[in-house]
């Protein structure tokens, strides 16, 4: 069976889940450090799956592709930290998110950050 391992992924980010909308705001997971990635900075047009955003259905620009492995899956809404400590350092929320778990085929988790 093809699996997709954490040597396979040379970046590392931080995952900050979105918990949902409480009385006084957003309610935010605690933040997972360090989780294996490999991240793109690469502009492409995604559906907007966050339900609470103006642009929500709309096509509107991602500028990061991440992948990660399943036990990783993050939902829409949720912040990522890509290219930590470098120049580039920035987070962004999640737009849109796939899970990918078919047989004979590396499982993962696509994210697409605004």
């Amino acid at each position: 069976m093809v699996r997709l391992r954490k040597k396979h992924l040379p970046h590392r980010v931080t995952v900050t889940p979105f918990g949902g909308d409480g009385a006084e705001g957003d309610i935010w997971g605690a933040a997972r450090a360090d989780r294996p990635a490999y991240v793109e900075q690469k502009t492409r047009l995604r559906v907007d799956r966050r339900s609470t955003s103006p642009t929500s259905g709309q096509e509107i620009t991602s500028t990061t592709f991440v992948v990660m492995l399943p036990n990783d899956d993050t939902a829409p809404r949720s912040r990522v930290t890509v290219w930590a400590g470098t120049p580039r350092e920035r987070t962004a929320e999640v737009i849109d998110s796939a899970f990918f778990d078919y047989r004979g085929t590396p499982s993962h988790v696509e994210l697409y950050l605004e």
